[in-house]
């Protein structure tokens, strides 16, 4: 049995006072606090007995003693009150100043300490938050600026709306941030505020269990190396289990995340009974620039539209007096003036986009609706517009073989080649051109060859940056060029080298254009590219581009659509799939015959009727004089009502809900 060591007792005073200021600050000053108060009464009772020794005849009464050494204890200067008393009454007051300035001074240099810590923890943005039904944002990335402006746009017709962003980063470097780049708030607040996303503690501070909604940014983009995607999607799985700990049991805020792998995806939607929507940024830019290649120019235009708040979004609907009997879904699309169904939301939660005609809208059924706002959604009980339109043109197109091109290797490439071999029609040819080809893509290439046999695939490696060598590959001989944007280290750096390969590619087209001018582009491909700041739109749109993808924007306001409405990203994953209906720009004579005449004027509900009869949905028009002008959406006319007159040819196209291109 060991012997119990003694320590000295200088040692064990000194561990017990470590042991005591380690408690906190309340301990420390109610300590110095009762230090002071025992010191006070000590000199009470020295003077007391100093005056029994030896009267002073400067006091009135013995009660005015405490008073003599609350003034010499609290100010020094003031003990100049015992100036005239006796040497003894002198002694104690000295002392009395003494005491004071040892224990009043540490009392106040205390106090001054926990206030400017006070100052300084509310500066890196470490006190509570005091908010109800805000939306919660967790990280401070790339995105963040872009959702918070979404947000703004969807709380404007609230009074009091708030957005709270807890992240890593400083909070005086968020709020600046912020400040620089969004001028007007409107009606929501911001409140910002440091600390680790995954700290239940920190969760609690900003409410996280009494928010309507919380957003997850993703630490790493997604062109980082793989093993920082994996450290990301942990910490975003981490985020929601801290936020399921919060609640304690109960239902969560619906949760709005970003995660790179599928693997995680799945388990991030599955964690927990509540709403978990995870977005793979890969996986829907993939799939909607696959569809770009594949459609008319414009298409971009239209998913920007609807992704953003400022423009025309999804709702789901059903009136509150019900639909007023059975009705199909044939019957119920002129029941709208200017907002558009474009399927069903079941009473079991399903999905249906561009359901057939037949199909019976249930009393607990929902309709998606694509509107500006939803106060603009009004059902009637009868036809809002009864069309003419009793026939469309029978002349059938097909599918026709492409060629297809995609330039830089990508973590979205790959997804894009099978989703456009999934639409391609047989002896079309799709192919890839990198600088640098790996046996990872040697084996892609093998693979997705022997998946569709009847399209030509290769990948081929050229260096993007030699002029001579693009021009081998002959821009000019392909029906599109995608050009994809690689990574790098910011974003300006990854739009720099797209802009730069875009001016290759166009100056090797020019050369080779019949008229050597921009205004002969009919044999021109397709230029579809990926940018990722808005900012330069205006310059690839000045390059001969004709459809383009803002990645980074369109990821922030799917993901702030989502928080409002989180089945919106269910809509978005059935409009990318392979199977069911996606979104196409068709060209008009597929609706009317323009054989006799170059134009005809009609109204947009003869439109809307036209399109029934082909099965499909129709969201708008596209007129073809107007494509080149941005304040005029590239002449996309989203959802007009259905008793505008338009005048149309046949170069112009409809915006189109439909199984397939043709």
């Amino acid at each position: 049995m060991s012997k119990k060591k003694t320590y000295p007792l200088l040692n064990r005073l000194k561990y017990g006072i470590d042991n005591f200021m380690s408690r906190g600050s309340s301990s420390i000053f109610f300590a110095l606090l009762s230090l002071f108060l025992i010191g006070f009464i000590i000199m009470v009772i020295i003077r007391l007995f100093a005056n029994v020794l030896i009267p002073d005849d400067t006091l009135n009464s013995w009660a005015e003693i405490p008073w003599r050494v609350y003034v010499a204890v609290m100010e020094g200067s003031a003990a100049e009150t015992d100036g005239d008393s006796n040497w003894l009454a002198k002694v104690t007051s000295i002392i009395g100043v003494l005491v004071g300035l040892i224990l009043f001074s540490s009392m106040v240099a205390f106090i001054t300490s926990v206030f400017e810590s006070k100052l300084d923890e509310l500066k890196r943005g470490r006190s509570i938050v005091l908010e109800n039904d805000h939306t919660l944002i967790l990280g401070f990335g790339d995105r963040i600026l872009e959702i918070i402006r979404e947000l703004i746009e969807a709380n404007e017709s609230e009074p009091d709306a708030s957005i709270v962003i807890l992240a890593e980063n400083d909070k005086e470097e968020m709020d600046n941030i912020i400040r620089d780049n969004i001028a007007d708030t409107l009606t929501t607040r911001i409140i910002t505020r440091s600390g680790i996303v995954t700290n239940i503690n920190n969760l609690k501070k900003v409410k996280a269990h009494r928010s309507k909604s919380i957003i997850i940014m993703n630490s790493a983009a997604s062109w980082r190396p793989r093993n920082e995607l994996k450290l990301a999607d942990a910490l975003v799985l981490k985020s929601i289990m801290s936020i399921i700990a919060v609640c304690k049991g109960d239902l969560h805020p619906p949760i709005v995340c970003e995660i790179h792998s599928s693997r995680d995806q799945n388990l991030a939607q599955n964690i927990s009974s509540g709403i978990v929507k995870a977005l793979n940024e890969v996986s829907v830019l993939s799939k909607m620039i696959a569809q770009l290649a594949l459609s008319r120019n414009g298409l971009s235009v239209v998913y920007s539209d609807m992704v953003g708040f400022d423009g025309n979004e999804f709702y789901f609907f059903r009136p509150d007096d019900g639909w007023g009997g059975k009705l199909s879904f044939g019957q119920i699309t002129n029941r709208f003036k200017s907002s558009t169904p474009m399927g069903i939301h079941t009473s079991k939660g399903e999905i249906i986009l561009n359901p057939p005609k037949s199909t019976e809208i249930g009393s607990d059924d929902e309709l998606i609706i694509l509107a500006e706002d939803d106060s603009t959604i009004f059902y009637f009980q009868e036809p809002v517009y009864k069309s003419k339109v009793k026939s469309i043109p029978t002349a059938q197109t097909e599918h026709r073989t492409q060629r297809i091109a995609l330039l830089n290797w990508t973590t979205k490439t790959n997804i894009i080649m099978d989703k456009l071999c999934s639409y391609l029609p047989r002896e079309s040819e799709l192919y890839t051109f990198v600088n640098n080809k790996s046996k990872e893509m040697d084996k892609f290439e093998i693979s997705l060859s022997e998946k569709y046999p009847g399209i030509k695939i290769a990948i081929h490696e050229i260096d993007l940056n030699d002029l001579g060598k693009l021009d081998k590959i002959k821009p000019q001989d392909f029906d599109s060029l995608l050009i994809l944007s690689p990574g790098g280290n910011t974003i300006e750096e990854m739009d720099a080298y797209v802009i730069s390969l875009l001016i290759r590619i166009r100056q090797i087209l020019l050369q080779n254009s019949s008229a050597k001018s921009d205004a002969d582009k009919n044999k021109w491909p397709k230029l579809i590219t990926e940018v990722m700041d808005s900012e330069n739109i205006d310059i690839i749109l000045n390059s001969g581009v004709e459809d383009f993808m803002v990645s980074n924007q369109f990821v922030s306001q799917i993901m702030a659509q989502v928080s409002e409405e989180p089945l919106a990203l269910d809509v978005y994953d059935d409009l990318f799939k392979a199977e069911g209906s996606e979104l196409y720009i068709k060209p008009a004579s597929y609706y009317f015959d323009f054989s006799e005449k170059d134009s005809i004027c009609v109204p947009y509900g003869d439109c809307v009727e036209a399109a029934k009869i082909r099965d499909e949905v129709i969201l708008g028009i596209q007129l073809q004089a107007e494509q080149k002008n941005k304040d005029k959406m590239f002449g996309i006319s989203l959802i007009p009502n259905k008793k505008t007159n338009f005048t149309i040819t046949k170069h112009d196209g409809f915006v189109a809900l439909a199984q397939d291109e043709t």
